[in-house]
């Protein structure tokens, strides 16, 4: 079997908002073969177009070349060896960043092929599920006013009547002051009640106030039991993390924004977090994602597998999950979007809290080529 061709499709809402939403666009990554077969991938964390040209672009040197140029002609089967050619191919340009998100999407699409040609779910490939199905939490944005406390009641309130048992809010308005952050707050766990689980991603917001994000993660936390507090400052300040992880009651967790299984060690070892969150659209897609997870069992913490986009990016994080027992949750976007939603035929829904763990071939899930079409853009054209 051979790789022929890989198409990335760029799909847009019709206005986009400025706010961390990333549901409102997403790249779709087709890799094709000679046999018929077809996977399917995701690109995240980097504007469509940039992903698109990425895969697209011809071949400056040895090591800054455009992925489709390095794929056409390999076995799809050839996963490990791919990532590592177009790992070395891209250097000048990657290790991290956008050309490690283009390869994610690839590399996705690679599993989804090996599965298919094989007639096994992605999850049998990486050595089997741990379990039947995930407990997954509902995850939303604070609003963009900081008086708006009744876009947390509703959201509460959407999140229970579904059956979530834990619900994330995260960016917006959140640390506008600390009186504002405790009245949104309040309005979720009054809500909520005491026994679902509540999160709060700030966004990096508290930049790289260590001492800012100390006090106000400990007075969040025994005010409203925090299950966990995300991000808290800049993803690359480590020593940030380490001291506010040291410091603080509640879990302390990060990384949708680290890249490889080199970032997630170093993030490991000096962040110590007690929990990490590569994205599969972003961190360099299932084969890396494994590799994070077994760094995160060595060091004894779980693995939460981000996600803020399609159903794609859900089916993918479900194989990682199921493949890893220290994968206890997943991240499961709420947004009101026709991407979020409509891309793929097959849906996940919650079954007493839980998703199931798909057991189809490959990831398990169909493109829906009408809503493909449907919010097709040109890039450089209808942008």
């Amino acid at each position: 079997m051979e790789i022929t061709d890989v198409t990335v499709h760029v799909v847009s809402l019709p206005e986009i908002e400025d706010v961390a939403d990333g549901s409102q666009d997403a790249a779709i990554v087709e890799v094709e073969t000679d046999e018929g077969l077809i996977g399917v991938g995701e690109i995240a964390g980097a504007p469509p177009v940039v992903a698109k040209a990425i895969v697209e672009a011809g071949m400056s040197s040895s090591n800054a070349s455009g992925l489709r140029r390095v794929l056409v002609g390999r076995d799809p089967f050839d996963v490990e060896a791919i990532w590592n050619e177009l790992y070395d191919r891209t250097y000048a340009y990657g290790r991290r960043g956008a050309a490690i998100a283009a390869i994610s999407g690839v590399d996705t699409a690679l599993w989804d092929i090996k599965g298919k040609a094989t007639g096994q779910p992605v999850h049998r490939l990486l050595g089997g599920k741990h379990h039947d199905s995930v407990r997954a939490y509902a995850s939303t944005l604070f609003p963009e006013d900081p008086e708006d406390t009744d876009h947390m009641r509703r959201e509460a309130e959407d999140a229970l009547e579904k059956g979530f048992t834990a619900i994330k809010y995260g960016w917006g308005a959140i640390t506008e002051d600390h009186e504002t952050d405790r009245a949104l707050l309040r309005a979720a766990r009054e809500t909520l009640g005491e026994d679902v689980d509540l999160m709060v991603d700030i966004g990096m917001a508290w930049g790289n106030d260590v001492k800012r994000a100390v006090k106000e993660t400990t007075a969040l936390d025994e005010a409203f039991d925090l299950y966990w507090v995300e991000e808290p400052v800049y993803a690359d300040n480590l020593d940030a993390y380490a001291r506010i992880s040291d410091a603080s009651r509640t879990r302390i967790v990060g990384g949708e924004r680290e890249y490889t299984q080199y970032g997630f060690d170093s993030f490991i070892d000096r962040g110590d977090p007690d929990g990490v969150q590569p994205d599969v659209a972003i961190a360099g897609g299932i084969t890396q994602m494994d590799k994070v997870a077994t760094l995160a069992k060595n060091a004894g913490i779980p693995i939460y597998p981000h996600g803020y986009s399609t159903d794609v990016i859900i089916a993918a994080n479900l194989h990682v999950i199921a493949a890893n027992e220290n994968a206890p949750l997943l991240e499961y976007c709420v947004e009101d979007s026709p991407l979020r939603w409509e891309l793929v035929e097959e849906s996940f829904e919650l079954v007493d809290g839980e998703v199931p763990i798909p057991d189809r071939p490959g990831l398990g899930i169909t493109l829906d080529r009408d809503a493909l079409a449907e919010y097709a853009v040109e890039p450089w054209t209808d942008w």
